[in-house]
């Protein structure tokens, strides 16, 4: 009954009005103002539900509501700040798509919230975002999934507690639970024990603690990361404590980043409480809940290093990060990614924000152009054409690695094209190869077009490197291959080389059974090139339920590579899908196709 009441009483009704004349910083914005409050049928105000433009938007919201929003930039990213009735940040998302973005949240008090979307690339631009309230309502705890049969504890120091709690008395168990957490503390988790057997791999086991007076209470958490499995990596409690564990074995040497989804919440359905949320509903209602480990002191920015570190925007918007030693004692080898101040003292390169206007394929995107500092004689810089750039901009700070990989020798000065899609569903048309428009475009039209305002930038094509992750390693992969007179190097990073064009109308679609592998046949039936290959995938990328997964693909891919003649080199890293494990694999990549900066290729 009481949900019942709750359905009705938080229905959307809205205030929605555009206030011009904002701070330089917001400069030519608008801020729209929108209430959600109780039913009320004298109401005068218009749905919340309407699209609005603006810049800022002001929401009040009580207390326990999930609030769901789509925010379109057009063919631009925007960074987005949310602040509580108390002005302090809450949430923060970095600019890693253009066009549409998710932005959600769970309202902790009553009040009025404050959203500001703020494009870092360009100052003065023709859109205006719009916001668009998908969905809200109270904030319902989640199903947990069907429950299995509990694994048997595998951490030997869990165990060896198990053991140690089974013979305590009352007083005893609760001195051993705060041991254990004192000395948790200590290390930081999550915990890395040796597998006998296997001395390549750690068991690693991630711990989550129960709030206090809520260990007895049901709690669903789960690890977040880029690791594929058939079943969700879901913790289990400790018997009569407030330790929550998942262990995996894992191979020595990895670096990962990952989070925690705890307690996660249902996709609000207030206008069909009948209708059960989809998958993807429900994945961004988990994302809600989503947070970096606390007992792990190593952390990754993901795309916004700038966050006071105790901030609940940083706790949100922040990755956890592990990297086990390869070899010698177990431990965590990882460093905060913040930016350290040597970086900031380096001598830095240009980095410049374009607009491109592409008249084969009719539209318009944003580019960023990195230069190294210093003068260059014409046709003298490396190029590196690089896909997602919003994406490697924000997480990567891929900019600041090429200052520091120059200055410290691991590279030559290079000049770095970071190309964008228009919009964030354009990355999946453009980028797979379903049609020769997008690579003709960027050979024939964008590279002259470059060039012709940057003679610095090399011509000749084992020159020039093109490269990208996940689809951006497929498309990379496509371009070597069909443009090889522009593009003379190919570094793949986790390429998704499993793609296959969808059949054509009048032909039946693949069944089941039908081979795959389709871009290894094109490589297979055509001519060689004089192209050099570097593909770099995880250990982590494998398939679920009998399937191929990206490390098989690419495996597959090598071998074909090097049976018509190419030069290949690989680099198969302990890790996953996961910008974090990229970052570095780009200056590998790159030594292997370029050379260093003391001994080029």
């Amino acid at each position: 009954m009481r949900n019942q009441f709750c359905l009705s009483f938080f229905r959307l009704l809205a205030t929605c009005t555009l206030l011009v004349g904002m701070a330089a910083a917001w400069a030519s914005s608008s801020t729209a103002q929108c209430s959600l409050l109780p039913d009320k049928p004298d109401t005068r105000w218009p749905s919340c539900s309407q699209v609005l433009a603006g810049h800022a938007l002001e929401v009040q919201a009580q207390a326990g509501q999930v609030l769901l929003w789509t925010l379109d930039s057009g063919t631009h990213a925007h960074t987005v700040r949310l602040t509580d009735p108390d002005g302090r940040l809450l949430r923060h998302w970095p600019a890693v798509h253009n066009g549409t973005q998710d932005i959600g949240w769970v309202t902790p008090t009553t009040g009025r919230y404050r959203l500001e979307a703020h494009n870092p690339f360009f100052t003065q631009t023709d859109v205006q975002p719009t916001w668009q309230l998908k969905t809200s309502g109270p904030a319902l705890a989640d199903a947990a999934p069907a429950a299995a049969l509990p694994a048997a504890v595998q951490s030997p120091a869990l165990l060896h507690l198990q053991v140690q709690l089974a013979q305590a008395t009352p007083a005893q168990k609760l001195a051993l639970i705060q041991e254990f957490w004192s000395a948790t503390l200590t290390q930081g988790t999550p915990l890395l024990e040796p597998l006998p057997h296997q001395p390549r791999e750690a068991l690693v086991t991630f711990l989550w603690r129960a709030p206090a007076g809520t260990q007895d209470q049901p709690h669903h958490v789960r690890l977040e990361w880029a690791m594929r499995s058939a079943e969700p990596f879901t913790f289990q409690r400790l018997a009569d404590t407030d330790i929550w564990h998942l262990s995996l074995p894992l191979p020595r040497g990895l670096q990962a980043a990952y989070q925690l989804v705890v307690d996660p919440v249902q996709w609000p359905s207030v206008l069909a409480a009948s209708v059960a949320p989809s998958r993807m509903q429900r994945v961004q209602t988990q994302q809600l809940s989503a947070q970096r480990d606390p007992l792990n002191p190593h952390r990754w920015h993901a795309g916004s290093p700038e966050l006071p570190a105790g901030s609940a925007a940083a706790v949100h918007a922040e990755r956890s990060v592990l990297k086990i030693a390869a070899t010698g004692p177990l431990r965590n080898m990882a460093a905060d990614s913040t930016t350290p101040a040597s970086v900031t003292q380096l001598p830095s390169g240009q980095l410049q924000h374009l607009r491109y206007t592409s008249a084969l394929l009719d539209n318009t995107r944003s580019l960023s152009l990195y230069l190294p500092s210093g003068s260059h004689a014409a046709g003298s810089l490396p190029l590196l054409v690089l896909f997602d750039r919003e994406a490697y901009l924000q997480r990567v700070r891929i900019h600041q690695r090429l200052d520091a990989w120059i200055a410290q020798g691991r590279l030559a000065a290079m000049a770095v094209l970071l190309v964008g899609n228009p919009q964030r569903a354009d990355r999946a048309t453009e980028l797979p190869p379903h049609t020769p428009a997008f690579g003709n475009m960027l050979a024939h039209e964008m590279l002259p077009w470059l060039r012709g305002q940057h003679p610095a930038i090399a011509t000749r094509a084992h020159q020039v490197v093109v490269a990208g992750s996940s689809y951006g390693g497929l498309a990379a992969g496509w371009l070597g291959w069909a443009h090889p007179e522009t593009f003379g190097n190919v570094l793949s990073l986790s390429g998704s080389y499993w793609w296959t064009p969808t059949a054509p109308k009048n032909e039946p679609a693949p069944h089941r059974w039908a081979e795959g592998d389709w871009f290894m046949r094109q490589v297979l039936h055509g001519p060689t090139h004089a192209v050099r290959w570097h593909l770099a995938y995880g250990l982590l990328e494998r398939g679920v339920q009998g399937e191929a997964g990206i490390i098989d693909n690419n495996r597959h891919l090598r071998n074909v590579l090097q049976a018509k003649g190419y030069t290949v080199t690989t680099h198969e890293f302990a890790g996953g899908h996961d910008y974090y494990a990229w970052g570095e694999e780009i200056a590998l990549g790159l030594e292997a196709l370029l050379g260093t900066g003391t001994q080029p290729r």
